[in-house]
């Protein structure tokens, strides 16, 4: 039987209409994605505890709620270590507020004897700027309650997805399997084995670079004398999970969150402390650690993290590495799609060269 060869233009026109379709159908159900794809990420770290209590005879239902009842429990340590230090850091805030004033006043006195404007000039301008800057803060402050409820509403959608598919495993892999039974069966199961390795081996990674990261933010903060030394570790260490710009905001924060209770010089310390772990954690912790496990090249990671931020906005930034991973597998294992896999995969040569 004769196959119809389509010419590269028609079949690049194709490639690109499926793309702006999957790019704007991620958008248009990000509600539902988001959790849905974190939920699944989830599942994967947490389905070798549910193994393990199932082995030990425990109903798979328990097993499930116990599996989840461990991550909401780690969940609840890291939250009652930041608020508890953020509780103690609040008790400064009169004498910080004094401080700034403080600031404020000698700023005053410098324009009026530098640059002989006037304390009446300068209230006016500066409670037009006053009056701004409480319009940006309110919307701020608004838009991040507003976040803090997507993110308790999203935790609460992403544990019961997670349940879901962790209870259901079985029947999703039948349903994967029989969907494409006619054209790639034992391809389909090679995808689901090596997309579960790899999104474990993944966020383990990540984890281990949480932990290394807290570790190194702490010891230093704590040894160069900063004042909130665990909290800031802790903030540098969660921001430090979205690629390439969590570090620099966690950076910006401590900085501002040193100077406003301590010194210039204090704040100057908190900074070169966390870029210096921070070319640590590029250059030996992320591709020993976590890069290796994904296999991907950096150029094909970062167009991944500002698709994710394109598309979902900050979440993204952090799933949509797992998910160019999952692509990458699919790619591999499926013979019209192995030039793909070559985009998204290392330079062979390279890592026989490094070796």
């Amino acid at each position: 039987m004769n196959t119809i060869k389509f010419p590269f233009y028609f079949k690049l026109t194709i490639v690109l209409i499926c793309i702006v379709f999957t790019v704007l159908i991620l958008r248009e159900g990000s509600a539902l994605l988001i959790p849905l794809f974190a939920g699944l990420l989830l599942a994967v770290l947490l389905l070798p505890i549910a193994k393990f209590l199932e082995r030990m005879h425990i109903p798979r239902v328990v097993a499930t709620f116990l599996a989840l009842l461990c991550f909401l429990l780690l969940l609840f340590l890291i939250n009652y270590f930041l608020v508890s230090e953020i509780s103690v850091f609040s008790k400064e805030l009169p004498s910080i507020n004094t401080k700034v004033q403080n600031i404020f006043i000698s700023f005053q006195h410098l324009l009026s004897e530098k640059f002989n404007i006037d304390h009446a000039q300068q209230s006016n301008y500066f409670k037009g700027s006053f009056n701004d800057a409480v319009n940006e803060l309110s919307g701020f402050v608004s838009s991040l309650v507003f976040s803090f409820g997507n993110i308790l509403i999203w935790t609460f959608f992403v544990c019961i997805y997670s349940f879901c598919i962790l209870y259901y495993r079985k029947l999703i892999v039948r349903f994967l399997v029989k969907l494409v039974e006619n054209d790639y069966p034992n391809e389909m199961i090679q995808i689901i084995a090596q997309i579960k390795k790899i999104i474990s081996s993944y966020i383990m990674g990540l984890l281990v670079e949480f932990l290394m990261m807290l570790t190194l933010n702490s010891a230093l903060l704590f040894l160069v004398g900063i004042k909130y030394a665990l909290m800031l570790a802790i903030i540098a260490a969660i921001l430090n999970v979205i690629p390439y710009i969590g570090i620099y905001t966690a950076t910006a924060l401590a900085m501002i969150i040193t100077y406003a209770n301590s010194s210039g010089a204090d704040a100057i310390k908190v900074g070169i402390v966390l870029i210096f772990i921070h070319l640590i954690d590029g250059i030996i912790i992320i591709p020993k650690i976590v890069g290796a496990r994904v296999k991907m090249n950096p150029f094909i990671t970062i167009i991944a993290v500002i698709a994710g931020d394109i598309v979902w906005g900050i979440p993204g930034m952090f799933l949509f590495i797992p998910f160019a991973a999952m692509l990458k597998i699919v790619f591999e294992n499926i013979p019209s799609l192995h030039a793909w896999a070559i985009l998204f995969g290392e330079d062979e040569k390279l890592i026989k060269l490094k070796k």
